[in-house]
């Protein structure tokens, strides 16, 4: 008998991004082999976001609540989920072909592995004019990125780790990951692009805005671990 194959839910976070919904889910769609469901969680958007996610129809599902902030609607989204597996994907970013299947790979060689993530590239948004283009920070090449859109992860990893602290307003999967690590969470890494960043105006000034709070939290939080005895003799982290 052959083994069954992984459910993979995809989580996609949204708030006002009907510009580039309907992409980042045809992105996801598009992936072989494709995902067992995807579930956009609406987060209070006042355009017309939750309608696009709507018109897809099976394996995509959308959950509309009052805006609650990212780490929340990520959490939400776990909570809906029912794969074995799960990603994420922000709804203005993308995944490019073959996203998918070397994450799978990897986690299916390795069951040791709890996650696997994969490379990162940026780029600046196409319907940007040249002006505002040319106001923006896009990184050049590639990045291994332990962001959330990049990870492949075992579902049982957030019954060990948790989920996202909605204290954080930009910063919460960087927060995610210092939790992970010290829980002695073991990702696996991968040299393929697994994810686009789309670089925009919108983005870009609400990270501006809330990162330098949020990295005063992190790093608070991370003394607060390593006073408190933060990592047990075998890696993991008191409850």
């Amino acid at each position: 008998m052959s083994e069954q194959a992984p459910k993979v839910s995809v989580i996609v976070p949204c708030h006002n991004a009907a510009d580039y919904l309907k992409e980042a889910l045809e992105s996801v769609l598009a992936q072989q082999p494709p995902p067992w469901e995807v579930v956009v969680v609406d987060d209070g958007s006042s355009d017309s976001s939750a309608a696009i996610a709507e018109s897809f129809g099976p394996p995509v599902r959308c959950h509309r609540q009052h805006k609650q902030g990212i780490a929340a609607t990520r959490n939400q989204g776990l909570s809906l989920a029912k794969g074995d597996l799960i990603a994420f994907l922000d709804a203005d970013d993308l995944w490019p072909e073959g996203s998918l299947a070397p994450r799978l790979q990897k986690l299916a060689q390795d069951p040791k592995l709890d996650g696997v993530f994969g490379q990162v590239e940026a780029f600046a948004s196409p319907e940007l004019a040249e002006e505002e283009r040319s106001r923006l920070h896009v990184p050049a090449g590639v990045l291994a990125g332990r962001v959330a859109g990049a990870m492949l992860l075992r579902r049982n990893v957030f019954e060990r780790v948790g989920g996202f602290d909605a204290g954080f307003t930009v910063g919460e999967t960087m927060d995610w990951v210092a939790r992970a690590e010290a829980r002695g969470i073991a990702l696996g890494r991968l040299e393929q692009v697994v994810l686009r960043r789309r670089i925009h105006s919108a983005n870009t000034v609400r990270k501006a805005e809330s990162l330098k709070a949020d990295y005063l939290r992190l790093l608070r939080a991370s003394l607060a671990r390593r006073r408190a005895g933060g990592e047990s003799a075998d890696g993991g982290a008191s409850p």
